[in-house]
């Protein structure tokens, strides 16, 4: 699976991401031949929840699942770093992206999360992910600040 990344937030470096998406799709398959994850500031995925979800308010993940009819097309994982910051405190930043990573590629593996029930399936689905992570041994999406003069 080809995946390419997109750092769009300015304050930190992210990579990574090709052993961690390996190593899921061999977990959880989502059976595609390309993947794009973008790494994307609050108001930069805020825009996106509002032109294509009709929500302007803040989120961590939004995921758009590739059209299987046009090859062209690719999954894309589309991640907060800021959301992420605001949960890092409990967690490193690393643990965070990685969680938010996970879950979209759950909801590429068409796991959803709309109900209570579902919500709880994917809370399970995630931890049973990030358990099969840790025991391949695979690191966390790689964070690295970036400081300005």
């Amino acid at each position: 699976m080809r995946c390419t990344i997109y750092n769009g937030h300015p304050k930190y470096r992210l990579s990574g991401l090709r052993p961690l998406a390996k190593s899921l799709e061999c977990y959880v398959p989502i059976h595609y031949d390309a993947l794009s994850v973008a790494f994307l500031t609050e108001p930069d995925l805020c825009s996106l929840h509002k032109r294509f979800l009709r929500d302007p308010s803040p989120t961590d993940v939004i995921t758009f699942p590739a059209d299987p009819e046009d090859p062209e097309q690719v999954g894309e994982i589309c991640i907060s770093v800021d959301e992420a910051l605001k949960y890092a405190e409990l967690s490193s930043l690393a643990d965070e992206l990685t969680l938010y990573l996970v879950h979209g590629w759950l909801h590429l593996a068409h796991y959803t999360d709309q109900s209570e029930q579902e919500q709880w399936q994917m809370r399970q689905m995630e931890q049973r992910a990030l358990g099969f992570l840790n025991q391949q041994a695979v690191k966390r999406v790689q964070v690295q600040r970036i400081y300005h003069r």
